[in-house]
């Protein structure tokens, strides 16, 4: 019997609906208390210094870079295979995204981001795809041997670790989203980690008028009004409270996918990096044709989702304002071959079932 399946549901319930009546019940909707415990949350979860909340996670990582110092004439070097802000936010501060190419894990392959490295490379912006962390390692060795910042794409990453340390938290800066699909969500929003003191200082002027404090109009710097609602925190507080709970969801999920798939020959699942502690934020696979299977799948009910486009053919990437490093083969067999399967943490396993007999009946 035919079914519906969305490829996306976010986590909510009345906890979140109760965070969102007690904002307004309290008269405080603007950046306030919630945020203020939003911010302590981020920190005790992450272990990072310091936290700074944005209105969404590319104006995270456009913060960031402008905070360490990336200007006109600088070069940062993206992976291919990311969502367009990862390097859409490098155009917008006047610098140049250079795009090098990824491994079976869909990460940026650090010996082509040494070779990518010229005398304008200014900053390494990892991304950590698909809820799996980047080989920090082998990135932060090559930041500390060419004296280059590294600011982390985290934007898919909350809760997931590198060799036991939270992504986000390993460069200069490390950026979260809290968009409708991520692990946890605040509809809108995100967050910047960083343990270096000063860099906080210049992140809290750049976000906020050019001042510290509200309520002073004195302001010693320029800046932006990049700030939080306490409607949004107090969502993200309740969606903190599940973390856990969701992260264990979508690796159970993820487990049921491979089980019930794992008979089909057309279907592979990517590959998986040891070091990292993953929270699956999509259930992917690669097979012959996306295309055709996508098709088939939504004349069923299901709802399913391509693959990232590869940044160097974006139409808005030119030679003007973007430089490709090297041959880009691994971004392009992923989007030729990838598919997104249904992935909220809502899903049921006869739901699960469904999308893989579906999957079964069109090989």
């Amino acid at each position: 019997m035919a079914m519906t399946v969305p490829q996306f549901e976010p986590y909510l319930g009345e906890e979140e609906i109760a965070q969102v009546i007690d904002s307004i019940r309290g008269g405080w909707i603007t950046e306030g208390v919630k945020c203020q415990e939003f911010i302590k949350r981020l920190a005790a979860l992450t272990g990072a210094r310091f936290v700074s909340l944005a209105p969404n996670g590319t104006l995270a990582l456009f913060v960031a870079l402008k905070v360490v110092g990336i200007k006109e004439g600088d070069e940062v070097i993206v992976p291919d295979f990311t969502f367009l802000a990862s390097a859409s936010s490098v155009v917008l501060t006047g610098a140049t995204p250079v795009f090098v190419d990824v491994d079976n894990t869909f990460h940026a392959r650090p010996e082509l981001i040494e070779r990518a490295i010229t005398k304008h490379t200014a900053a390494i912006m990892p991304v950590h795809v698909y809820g799996q962390a980047a080989n920090m390692d082998a990135i932060m060795e090559i930041a500390r041997r060419h004296g280059l910042r590294v600011v982390e794409d985290a934007a898919q990453g909350v809760g997931v670790r590198y060799k036991g340390k939270q992504v986000g938290t390993f460069g200069d800066f490390g950026c979260f989203s809290f968009f409708a699909d991520k692990t946890i969500t605040t509809g809108e929003g995100g967050a910047l980690l960083t343990d270096d003191p000063a860099l906080a200082e210049s992140c809290l002027y750049f976000r906020n008028q050019g001042r510290l404090e509200r309520g002073s109009f004195t302001h010693p710097h320029l800046g932006y009004n990049f700030r939080l609602t306490d409607i949004q925190a107090g969502i993200g507080l309740a969606q903190l409270d599940k973390l856990a709970e969701i992260s264990e969801k979508k690796r159970k999920n993820e487990l049921l996918y491979r089980s019930f798939l794992t008979d089909v020959k057309e279907v592979a699942f990517p590959a998986i990096d040891p070091d990292s502690e993953r929270v699956p934020f999509r259930v992917n696979i690669l097979v012959p044709d996306p295309v055709q299977l996508g098709r088939f799948l939504e004349s069923r009910g299901v709802g399913v989702r391509r693959f990232f486009y590869p940044l160097h053919r974006q139409p808005c990437f030119t030679a003007q304002n973007s430089r490709v490093a090297g041959e880009i083969c691994g971004s392009v067999y992923a989007f030729d071959h990838g598919v997104s399967l249904p992935s909220s943490a809502k899903l049921t396993e006869h739901e699960i079932r469904y999308v893989c007999d579906c999957v079964r009946d069109f090989f």
